[in-house]
């Protein structure tokens, strides 16, 4: 892999921890807490300006309630049949307030998973 090509994937990583982030409603100062590391590095990491070592990847996956492999590749594991029927069976019965904030987090996943136009994709 070229150092252009790390550096995509690296931006396009980064911008996904973000949303993650953002969407949680945790601010960079918490995530740096939990990380141990400042929160300018947190900024960068965001930026794909900066690395992201495997333990500290591992330590945001968990925060985030994601795979390591979604902020890697965008990707989630998984049968998604299996995953539908569950969401099915776990929706039945719920408010329809409950249902509004499901949906609005389902559309958070679709649209962090989707390749952006900008990004070249």
């Amino acid at each position: 892999m070229s150092g252009n090509e790390a550096d995509a994937k690296r931006v396009e990583m980064g911008v996904r921890l973000r949303e993650a982030r953002e969407y949680l409603n945790f601010s960079q100062d918490e995530v740096a807490v939990v990380l141990g590391v400042s929160r300018p590095a947190v900024t960068n990491i965001e930026a794909g300006s900066r690395k992201v070592e495997s333990l500290e990847l591992d330590k945001l996956a968990r925060l985030y309630g994601r795979s390591v492999t979604y902020f890697l590749s965008g990707e989630d594991e998984g049968a998604k049949d299996e995953k539908v029927a569950f969401a099915a069976r776990t929706l039945h019965g719920l408010s329809g307030r409950d249902l509004e904030e499901v949906t609005r987090f389902a559309n958070y996943l679709r649209n962090s998973s989707r390749p952006s136009p900008r990004r070249g994709k």
